[in-house]
């Protein structure tokens, strides 16, 4: 079962809440026929593009009405995205918002017309803005992925002098959440004394694509050819320094990490221990089960807390991956 799959079950569970207030649930039988929206910072991406297929999958299959847009990573146009849903009856709307503070307004406007919102990544400045809130700690984010770069490290290269392994930081910096992720990605040198930052970048959310990965990637490198792992932000990031990675021939002792769990890197990691891909590791947001939305009916109702749902930052590496996203 996939992850997003899981999340989206979470989701349904969360639709399912009249409100946090009250016991009285909807039932599936009610659910069909509902209209779902989807609002993503970016359907460019690979990972918001797998994120929505996902979604059409699940929601489809439970016979609700599902309809995605795309914010094309501005306010403007996630704001309009909203007002669209909100004209066209959606009684769902689902946002990865393109910055809390801008979408705030349009969210509770929204809500206040009868809409369940549903906000993933961060809280909006508002909490009148939003049903549920579905959330992580991101410098924690930032921080799993330096452990795993550190374990890395360390086994491969056992016998490496303090600070002789170089490392590649490949950051976002636009917005307090993702400067959080970035900050707990630093961490990679406390965990790791053999490692040694020598290459840095900083972007911007809508520069971080995988084409400009693989431009900053060929500079990194040139420059510093001995570099022998790069962190990353995102997939988008992690898929671009792979496919310069692989160019090599030989990625044997040369490894890459992430963030969040997009098919392209799921598949990566899987292939990583024949080095066939140099992507090692990602961090998964959620514990990524059925049983565990099934939990959140009941024994764990308690981990929703004023509208929040906090999620759990899981290290899927080629040891943890069939677990969490076993073979059909």
């Amino acid at each position: 079962m996939k992850k997003i799959l899981a999340l989206l079950l979470a989701l349904t569970m969360m639709l399912a809440m009249v409100s946090c207030a009250t016991a009285e649930t909807t039932t599936a039988e009610e659910l069909a026929g509902k209209k779902v929206g989807f609002s993503a910072i970016s359907l460019a991406s690979e990972f918001f593009a797998d994120m929505s297929d996902q979604f059409d999958n699940y929601f489809t299959s439970a016979g609700m009405n599902y309809t995605a847009a795309d914010a094309n990573m501005s306010v403007e146009t996630q704001i309009s995205n909203i007002e669209n849903f909100v004209a066209n009856g959606t009684d769902y709307i689902i946002m990865f918002p393109v910055d809390a503070t801008a979408i705030s307004d349009a969210a509770k406007s929204a809500r206040d017309d009868g809409a369940f919102i549903i906000v993933i990544g961060t809280a909006l400045s508002d909490p009148d803005a939003y049903d549920v809130c579905i959330n992580v700690d991101q410098y924690n984010t930032g921080a799993v992925q330096a452990q795993m770069a550190a374990d890395w490290i360390n086994k491969t290269f056992p016998d490496a002098a303090d600070a002789s392994i170089e490392v590649m930081v490949m950051k976002v910096t636009d917005s307090e959440d993702a400067l959080a992720r970035s900050n707990g990605m630093d961490e990679i040198t406390a965990l790791c004394p053999k490692a040694k930052v020598v290459y840095t970048t900083e972007n911007a959310n809508v520069e971080a694509t995988a084409s400009k990965s693989q431009e900053l990637v060929e500079i990194g490198l040139m420059e510093h050819p001995e570099i022998k792992v790069i962190m990353t932000y995102g997939t988008d990031l992690g898929q671009g320094a792979d496919e310069i990675a692989m160019k090599s021939g030989d990625v044997s002792q040369f490894a890459i990490f992430t963030v969040d769990t997009a098919e392209y890197i799921r598949d990566r990691i899987k292939l990583s221990p024949a080095n066939e891909s140099a992507i090692r590791g990602t961090v998964m947001l959620g514990e990524g089960t059925p049983y565990t939305c099934y939990m959140l009916l009941g024994e764990w109702s308690d981990r929703i807390v004023d509208g929040k749902y906090k999620e759990e930052c899981i290290a899927i590496t080629p040891e943890t991956i069939a677990t969490y996203f076993p073979e059909n």
